[in-house]
């Protein structure tokens, strides 16, 4: 029951922090310069993240090989 009202009070307080920074954003006159300098941001999150999956995949790749090699002896 506590895991269950931690988790919501959490998505309460998130959704409280969007809901100001869309408020915020629709409000202010330098709304464009923040856009551009959040997408910046999410596209340097969506660089890093892409590498962490090809990491991932390339790990998996490697890993099924030498499970195959090992097998194979």
């Amino acid at each position: 029951m506590k895991s269950v009202d931690s988790k919501l009070l959490l998505g309460l307080v998130v959704g409280a922090a969007v809901g100001a920074a869309v408020g915020y954003l629709a409000a202010t006159d330098k709304k464009e310069q923040i856009l551009d300098e959040l997408n910046k941001v999410a596209g340097k999150v969506k660089e890093g993240f892409d590498t962490a999956v090809s990491k991932y995949k390339t790990g998996k790749a490697e890993l099924a090989n030498q499970v195959d090699d090992l097998t194979a002896e």
